[in-house]
């Protein structure tokens, strides 16, 4: 959840049409046998895993306060694979940890009402004009489906168009956790990041995306390169040009505020205290989107201010 455009979306998005309830092996991926020379052992069917390639510059810290430590993690929903793009580091926090700590319960969002109650459909609240661009952006087929859907359901659609598809950052972590039987944390309900993105994911952030594809994608690449090179400078240049686009379209800037209060500095204040809380505990290991662990008043800025010793962690 962001603001409109498709860059800034993914990095907060929550994964609320992903499921991480299955139980998986370590990283979330079923064990293989060995690879030898000739194939993989016992099941000519399976193929070798992808080679690793992990991050030199992670979105990671060490929270260190009163004896203990906890580590935060930025994650990106989807675009960087977690089994191959994590770093050893990262998971040999996780394994230490007692606690997994992350922002919802997305076995929560199978509960989601996604459906339309007014008697109109999504293409009636869009015009025929932005309905075909839809069908055009997604395909007539997807479009059909979506036809007495909310919003935001397009509109999350939209912000992941065209982006890699790989496994869930958040849905592998919380699986690894949920199999190494560590105590579960969730630092807001499920319904509160769901009024929050049916707000801000309306048909107007969907025409938005709609009118600007090219652009919006080009940005979501940008923004995936920039977490790949860990530079967070990057990330948040292309955060505050959402304040020119803004101004560009003729909205007021309070709106904006909102917008970023909702999405973002509520949202990040109100999980200081449950992490304290797992921290003072005895330490754990917290993943939230990438958005909310840079710049200022985020949940990384939060901490500092409560006294914590926070460092950064490359390999």
């Amino acid at each position: 959840m962001k603001l409109r455009n498709a860059g800034l979306l993914v990095l907060v998005l929550a994964a609320s049409s992903a499921s991480a309830c299955q139980k998986t092996e370590r990283r979330g991926t079923p064990v293989v046998a060995p690879v030898t020379q000739g194939g993989t052992q016992g099941d000519p069917w399976s193929k070798p895993a992808d080679a690793k390639d992990p991050l030199k510059h992670p979105l990671f810290w060490k929270l260190e306060k009163d004896g203990k430590t906890s580590y935060l993690l930025g994650t990106m929903h989807i675009g960087i694979d977690p089994n191959t793009r994590l770093p050893d580091s990262v998971w040999k926090a996780l394994d230490v940890s007692p606690t997994f700590a992350m922002e919802t319960d997305l076995g929560a969002a199978g509960s989601l009402d996604v459906t339309r109650k007014d008697g109109t459909t999504l293409r009636d609240e869009l015009g025929d004009d932005y309905w075909t661009k839809l069908e055009q952006a997604l395909g007539a087929t997807k479009a059909k489906a979506l036809l007495h859907m909310k919003a935001m359901i397009p509109a999350t659609m939209l912000s992941m168009r065209n982006l890699p598809p790989t496994p869930p950052m958040d849905g592998v972590l919380f699986a690894h956790a949920q199999n190494a039987k560590k105590q579960l944390v969730y630092l807001e309900p499920f319904e509160l990041q769901a009024t929050v993105l049916e707000k801000w994911m309306d048909a107007r952030a969907v025409k938005d995306m709609l009118d600007d594809l090219a652009g919006g994608e080009q940005r979501a690449k940008d923004m995936l390169a920039a977490y790949v090179a860990g530079d967070e400078a990057k990330m948040l240049a292309i955060q505050d040009s959402e304040k020119d686009r803004w101004k560009a379209k003729g909205r007021p800037m309070s709106e904006l505020d909102e917008a970023m209060d909702d999405l973002l500095y509520k949202r990040n204040a109100s999980w200081v205290e449950p992490i304290e809380k797992l921290h003072a505990a005895g330490g754990g290991f917290i993943a939230v989107g990438a958005a909310h662990t840079i710049g200022p008043r985020s949940v990384r800025d939060l901490l500092e201010k409560k006294g914590f010793r926070i460092t950064r962690i490359s390999e």
